[in-house]
Formats: structure tokens, sequence, C-alpha cells
């Protein structure tokens, strides 16, 4: 293979999973048309707005996110980071021709695959708290299935992890079945940042109930522009009843 076809993929195969979710940091948005449902709550909310007396507030979802969720995974975040720094750190040498081809290959692959169980444990660690949280009860059978389906996985990172310490013979089929490992980490990470969303839904709704709200809206798909003085932000609201999820 050649060399710069084998950068292009090292890269591309760690890049994947800091494209959202949990591991990277980005509360993915829901599934559906994003075009047709901001046309829908549009009219939605000219036609309450008819109504006297109504009361419209939005939620910073996004912001939620990345205030409460990220922080319980921070520690294993920066691990997943450094991986990333690494990798760099060893091609800045092997431009420099301080390495030879083969030392980087084996180098970039043995990254690629700390890089993979590092994001694994991202996952785990928020799988566990979740799982301990009685504000997550709701949910725990369905994060227990989540957790049988992450054991694989794990244990494959970990043969994997193995292989690239003790020499690969197959680079292509090594990359091949990392690839296929990223993959299966991506949907564990998007199956716990639904979990999340999920959680700041249902917190915002009852903040928006408790407080006698007609609307709440999620401010990152929707809001471009509000009067302070009749369109509340329950964020503030929401984030401290969020918190109280991880004692």
């Amino acid at each position: 293979m050649k060399t710069n076809t084998v950068v292009v993929m090292l890269v591309a195969a760690l890049a994947l999973g800091l494209v959202g979710g949990i591991v990277g940091g980005v509360l993915l948005p829901q599934s559906g048309d994003v075009a047709g449902r901001v046309d829908g709550l549009e009219q939605r909310v000219n036609d309450l707005a008819a109504r006297p007396g109504l009361r419209v507030a939005f939620v910073d979802a996004e912001g939620l996110f990345q205030e409460v969720f990220l922080p319980q995974v921070a520690r294993e975040r920066r691990v997943m980071e450094e991986k990333q720094a690494e990798l760099a750190a060893l091609q800045q040498r092997y431009v420099r021709e301080e390495i030879s081809q083969t030392a980087y290959q084996e180098g970039a692959l043995r990254i690629q695959v700390e890089a993979l169980r590092a994001q694994v444990q991202v996952n785990l660690t928020m799988l566990e708290k979740m799982l301990a949280s009685d504000g997550f009860a709701t949910l725990r059978a369905q994060l227990r299935e989540v957790r049988e389906q992450a054991r694989p996985i794990e244990a494959e990172v970990e043969r994997l992890l193995e292989e690239s310490r003790a020499g690969i013979l197959d680079p292509e089929g090594f990359m091949s079945q990392t690839q296929a490992v990223q993959m299966a980490i991506q949907r564990l990470d998007q199956l716990l940042t639904q979990v999340a969303a999920s959680k700041i839904v249902e917190i915002s709704q009852q903040v928006g109930r408790e407080e006698g709200y007609d609307l709440v809206l999620r401010k990152k798909e929707v809001i471009v522009y509000w009067d302070g003085g009749v369109i509340k932000d329950l964020t503030s609201t929401v984030e401290p009843r969020l918190w109280r999820l991880f004692p």
C-alpha cells in the first residue's frame, strides 16, 4: 500500500470518532428533515401567537450536553485527545524522515488502536455512571442491554491492541478490522448520546410544565432571535436538575 494512502486512511479512521456524540463532544441532531421540522415549528408558533397570554421559552440543549454530560468523562476524553496528538507527532517525525515508513506504519496502527480503546472507555464510563444513577432508573434495562453490546467491542479492541504490540503481519487486514470496530464504537456512542438527549428533553419538559409555558423550543435548531422580555431561556433552570443525575 502506498504511504500516502496509509496516512489518509489512518487519519480518517481516527477522525471518525470525533464527529459527534459523547466522544466528539457534540449533541447529535435528531433524525429527520431539520428544515421541514423548522418550518412546522414556525407555523406552530405563528398559530399559537394568536392566543392571548402565550408563554414561550427555549433551552440550549447543546450547551447543557457540553456543560453537564461531557465533564462526566473529561479524564477519559483527555486520553483520547492525547492519542490524537501522539499520532500527529508521529506523522511529523515521518515527514522529517526521522523514522522509516515501516516504523511509521506500525506506530500509527498501534496508536489508532489505543485511540479506539480510549473512545470505548469514554462510552463505558458514561454508561456506568448512567447505570448507577437513580435518574436513569426508567432506562436501566435498555442501558444494561447497551452494556452487553459493548462487551464484545471492548474485547475486540483489546485483541487488536495485543496484535499491534506483538507485530502486525497484515496491515491492510488490520486496518479493515479497526475500521469495523470504529463503526461499532460510533453506534455505541450514538445510543448513549440519545439517552443523554432524551434526559435533557425530559427535564426541559418538566420545567416547562411547572413554570406554565405553552411552548419550549430547542435553541440550536430553531431560534435566531428572541425578545428576552417575552421569551425566557430555561437553560439555567434545567442545568442543576441535570447535574443531580450524577451524584
